[in-house]
């Protein structure tokens, strides 16, 4: 080991100084713009909604008198943004005539022509975009047309070309109004440390990803921390210093949680999915007026639990990960975790006649799933079992310990208030219930 002298130390500690400087300059740039209705603090708000800052915000413009005041402009872009910020952020029970006004400001807005021939439309202006698709989800049941509007409007021929900044937001809403997350496959060789923070945003958002999460989330990272060291914050624009401040909180939180958690606390999370199914809800109908039941008939119904299990612990859950094409077949493992370099494979077990099929696919799969182990190189299986057959638990997960790159197998029995699955009207899941896999596979997330 090459021992740390103290030059290293010292320079370490004048980087880590100079950086917590500039995050405070960040912080007093987005403070600049810290009042009511302002287009520039609201988007700021909205950006750091996952990294907060400590800042008594003041930019709800439901509160004073700024409604108002703008009641005459309420058919224009930048007031009507401003509306979507709001009422997504800030909405109460006595904003019922904002958002009448929205209804009808954004009634007005569909009717113009949102190309005109001087170029000054909001489809330029990220932050009146972003805010008018906020906008467009906070009405969706009053107006439900906006949305499709919104989305031709964005892919029509007439929509002016923007430069990165603007695609990437425009990427944002996009996925924003279909639920569908694009690939930044243009990313390579970027300096700009601004565009690289909103692609940072995007992809935590959800709205966007990476190509290659692993690779590519790593030097993303990198630049932004060096280009915000070397920028000139006071110099920046209010979105601007936001997505930087967004950007580097997010780096600095998720850098100390990989010098906390490694791959055995992947288990250690999993294991907890038997005591919180405790409040998985399944009423009685003779104790409860209006009975809740959630069903668990599928594998589909079992990722989603094990994703909110393993998000809250680990920020760079991949969900659905795509790997390398093995011979003619693709793959897409459940759930990736670059940074640990392990995959999360779920499986669902109908009865225990099916255990030995799990550990054959187990088995199969693996060697497709980490044939190229450059991002990901051991396995964790998850498995649900529907038919409460702990007598074949100890003999599969024996099975599965013994292939060389599976490090955990997290075995879970139905918890005992749900009924087994085509009992007491849950239904029998069929096939077409799981999600989707590339040649009809179902893709074990491995690590």
């Amino acid at each position: 080991m090459v021992p740390v002298t103290g030059s290293d130390t010292d320079a370490a500690g004048l980087v880590a100084g100079h950086l917590a400087d500039q995050m405070a300059a960040l912080e007093h740039r987005i403070a600049s713009a810290n009042r009511t209705g302002s287009l520039d603090g609201l988007f700021a708000y909205h950006v750091l909604a996952t990294s907060p800052i400590p800042l008594a915000w003041e930019v709800s413009p439901l509160a004073g008198r700024w409604l108002d005041g703008h009641a005459g402009q309420l058919t224009h872009a930048p007031q009507l943004a401003v509306l979507g910020y709001g009422l997504a952020h800030f909405d109460t029970a006595g904003a019922g005539t904002a958002r009448t006004r929205l209804v009808a400001g954004l009634t007005h807005l569909m009717r113009r022509d949102p190309y005109p021939a001087d170029g000054v439309t909001f489809l330029n202006d990220p932050r009146q975009l972003l805010g008018i698709a906020l906008a467009a989800g906070v009405v969706r049941d009053q107006l439900p047309q906006v949305r499709q509007w919104l989305r031709d409007v964005l892919d029509n021929d007439r929509a002016p070309v923007g430069g990165p900044r603007l695609d990437l937001i425009r990427r944002h809403v996009r996925g924003m109004l279909t639920a569908e997350a694009s690939v930044l496959t243009d990313l390579a060789g970027s300096h700009d440390a601004i565009v690289l923070a909103l692609a940072h945003w995007v992809t935590v958002a959800g709205t966007a990803r990476l190509p290659g999460p692993a690779t590519d989330l790593g030097w993303v990272q990198r630049r932004i921390l060096t280009g915000l060291l070397s920028t000139r914050v006071a110099e920046l624009s209010v979105p601007d210093a936001a997505l930087l401040r967004a950007a580097a909180g997010h780096i600095i939180d998720a850098s100390i949680d990989s010098a906390v958690l490694n791959r055995s606390h992947v288990g250690v999370v999993l294991r907890r999915f038997t005591p919180a199914m405790r409040r998985w809800r399944w009423d009685d109908p003779d104790k409860v007026k209006d009975p809740i039941r959630w069903p668990i008939n599928s594998e589909r119904e079992v990722q989603d639990i094990v994703w909110l299990l393993l998000r809250g612990a680990f920020d760079d859950l991949v969900d659905e990960e795509p790997l390398r094409k093995f011979g003619h077949s693709s793959y897409r493992s459940d759930f990736g975790l670059p940074r640990l370099g392990v995959l999360v494979e779920i499986k669902y077990v109908r009865s225990a006649t099916e255990f030995k099929k799990v550990e054959k696919e187990v088995i199969e799969d693996s060697v497709a799933y980490l044939k190229e182990r450059a991002t990901y190189q051991k396995i964790v299986v998850f498995i649900y079992d529907a038919s409460a057959s702990p007598q074949e638990h100890d003999i599969t997960a024996a099975a599965l310990l013994d292939l060389e790159h599976v490090i955990d197998v997290v075995i879970v029995p139905r918890p005992g208030h749900l009924p087994a699955p085509g009992g007491e009207a849950t239904g029998t899941a069929t096939s077409d219930t799981k999600r989707s896999r590339v040649k009809g596979r179902t893709a074990a997330a491995k690590r």
